[in-house]
């Protein structure tokens, strides 16, 4: 039987243990706590820097577009004065104004990449056809137009690299946990990649076939 000096010293012993259990697990869920918000906070930077730089590599890809968009115009004059064929160049101006509208209309970065294909594809029929023919050799006002395009064909395809790059990464930081998580919370959600895909729009199809 304990004395009442042992029981005391039992307790105290007793009172220090929990004491230091308790002690012990507050310090692992603050500590846990600081280790969440710091999760938090940094993955809502990196999510913000990834959504940023998607945002200006997207912005990038609508300047060349642009730029291809009126280059076109005195391409499409040497062209036509060259003697070149109609039907292509047709094709090449109604492409030229389908991709326009997609833009303007908002119709998705995925229908928006099928137009853009589609004129580039447009755009490299009349060189061959130049190139096949011989009647543009020396022909500056045909070549210089012509010359500047490829460049600008090599530039919006970098710039479409550049921005699928980002943007790829951007969904995989939403699309998994837990990264998804602070996505959601901070209301970031994957981006559209600039592919095309094989459904052409109902719009496409009609605009092509009046074509």
């Amino acid at each position: 039987m304990l004395t009442g000096a042992k029981a005391l010293t039992r307790l105290n012993s007793y009172l220090v243990t929990v004491s230091l259990v308790v002690s012990v697990v507050v310090v692992a869920v603050l500590a846990l706590l600081i280790a969440v918000v710091i999760y938090f906070a940094s993955t809502a930077r990196r999510l913000g820097r990834y959504r940023e730089q998607t945002v200006q590599s997207l912005r990038l890809v609508d300047v060349e577009l642009e730029r291809r968009h009126e280059q076109l115009v005195p391409f499409l004059d040497a062209a036509e004065a060259s003697g070149l064929s109609a039907e292509s160049l047709r094709q090449l101006g109604g492409a030229r104004s389908w991709s326009k509208a997609v833009r303007e209309r908002g119709m998705g970065l995925q229908a928006q990449a099928a137009a853009e294909n589609a004129l580039s594809a447009a755009f490299h029929t009349v060189l061959a056809e130049a190139d096949a023919g011989r009647n543009v050799l020396g022909n500056w006002a045909f070549q210089g137009p012509a010359g500047e395009l490829i460049v600008t064909e090599r530039r919006i395809a970098g710039a479409v690299r550049v921005y699928n790059d980002t943007a790829y990464r951007l969904s995989q930081a939403v699309g998994t946990f837990p990264s998804s998580i602070v996505a959601k919370s901070r209301s970031v959600i994957a981006p559209e990649p600039f592919v095309e895909t094989r459904e052409m729009p109902d719009e496409q199809r009609s605009a092509q076939a009046v074509a």
